[in-house]
């Protein structure tokens, strides 16, 4: 259970109820971790997976969250220097998409380092500042693509797929996709004005590598139904399904519904988070909500579109909550 934030007086927060899966005995392959991995992504599509085996990962945790202080309190002028006006890499100033009330943008800015293609041939892509710490960033996306390759590779052995079917092949190191690290900043802020969180979604790809220290992170549950806040907790990622590998398993697994979302109205201090997004190759195609046949590429690239439409769009179409809340009858 994570700490309550201390100025939340009495009034307690509805927390999650996730699963916590030990990493040093998933990679290890205990058949407990496997099948506790297995029943998360069917049950609510999120759980954590405690990092504490992993020493050094832990220390380049730290080492990235130093990055993103000294970054996101650059002037405005200097960081708008890496803006690419991409979904992919480049700074995203606050207040680019609609947020997590109605009528309001969102209240958060962005980095998205590169897509990891761009991270291991080192580009001209990547930021400066990025470009200035290539080691970190390589070391800390190689780690957690190795926990997503890990978890595939049960899910595959769980679910017996043929080779065909595989989950690891849609996601070869030598095919492009759209794998990326993002880092989010979510300024103290003194009004609404602004704007707000993050707009409730489903997330594109496959799976996601979530790391923060701060409350504002909530899912919307599936038992018990309603939004539901997920604890931070020491040494711990927070790993949630995403929308194409729902669809890859025939909508076996799910992919939950969250947003951010100050506790108390307003963020009352910076809140960061990093997420490191795994995504199928390119042109591996699904049928998508709708119905459609759909290259995975083109699933991001019109998902990152509605992200940008008014509420009153948004609702009109099940891309950016994945049809999850229309499939499953949800309240919010």
């Amino acid at each position: 259970m994570g700490a309550q934030p201390s100025d939340q007086g009495q009034v307690p927060l509805l927390e999650a109820p996730l699963t916590v899966i030990d990493w040093g005995r998933l990679r290890s392959n205990e058949t407990q971790e496997g099948k506790k991995l297995l029943e998360a992504c069917e049950g609510q599509g999120f759980f954590y997976l405690d990092l504490s085996c992993d020493e050094s990962f832990l220390q380049d945790w730290k080492a990235v969250l130093a990055f993103m202080n000294r970054y996101f309190h650059l002037e405005l002028s200097a960081k708008m220097k890496d803006d690419r006006k991409s979904d992919t890499h480049g700074y995203e100033p606050v207040a680019t998409s609609t947020g997590a009330v109605n009528s309001l943008p969102d209240y958060y800015e962005s980095l998205k380092e590169a897509s990891r293609d761009e991270l291991l041939g080192n580009t001209s892509a990547l930021a400066p500042d990025v470009r200035d710490n290539h080691a970190l960033f390589l070391r800390f996306c190689s780690t957690a693509h190795k926990v997503f390759m890990t978890i595939l590779r049960q899910l595959d052995d769980y679910l017996g797929l043929d080779d065909q079917s595989k989950l690891v092949r849609f996601h070869r190191e030598d095919r492009e996709s759209l794998t990326t690290l993002s880092m989010f900043r979510y300024p103290k802020q003194e009004s609404l004005d602004m704007g707000v969180g993050h707009n409730k979604h489903t997330d594109i790809g496959t799976l996601t590598f979530l790391l923060c220290e701060q409350w504002g992170l909530q899912v919307l549950s599936k038992d018990p139904v309603g939004w539901r806040y997920v604890a931070p907790k020491s040494n711990h990622a927070v790993i949630n399904v995403g929308d194409t590998l729902r669809f890859l398993s025939g909508n076996r697994f799910r992919s939950a519904v969250h947003r951010v979302i100050p506790t108390r109205g307003l963020q009352h201090e910076d809140r960061y988070s990093i997420a490191y997004f795994l995504r199928a190759e390119n042109d591996i195609q699904f049928t998508d909500s709708t119905g459609r046949q759909v290259s995975a590429k083109t699933w991001h690239d019109e998902k990152f579109n509605v992200f940008r439409e008014t509420h009153e769009e948004q609702e009109k179409l099940p891309i950016l909550t994945g049809g999850m809340e229309r499939m499953e009858s949800l309240v919010v």
